[in-house]
C-alpha cells in the first residue's frame, strides 16, 4: 500500500467519513443524508476517489443515483486508516 494515498485520503476529513461510511453501496444522495453534507460535495469527492481506484462505481452508465463502493484499494486504505 502506497502511503501516498492513505495520506491524500487522511488530508480530507469528508474523504475519510465517507471511505468509512461506504459499508456497503451508497449513492452522494444517501451518503449526504448520513454526512449531513451537501450533495454535490459528496458528488465531487466520489469522483475524485473513483478516480484514483479508491472507490468504483456499481452503474456507471446510470445518469443518476449512482451507487458506489470501496475498491479494494479503498479497503487496503481503510484498514490503515484504522489501524493509525
Amino acid at each position: 500500500m502506497k502511503w501516498d494515498e492513505i495520506s491524500w485520503v487522511l488530508r480530507g476529513r469528508l474523504k475519510q467519513k465517507v471511505i468509512i461510511a461506504l459499508n456497503k453501496p451508497k449513492t452522494a444522495t444517501i451518503l449526504s443524508k448520513e454526512l449531513k453534507t451537501h450533495r454535490s460535495t459528496i458528488s465531487n469527492i466520489l469522483k475524485q476517489m473513483e478516480k484514483r481506484g479508491v472507490l468504483v462505481c456499481l452503474d456507471p452508465n446510470q445518469p443518476y443515483n449512482r451507487f458506489y463502493k470501496r475498491a479494494q484499494k479503498g479497503e487496503k486504505i481503510l484498514k490503515e486508516i484504522i489501524k493509525l
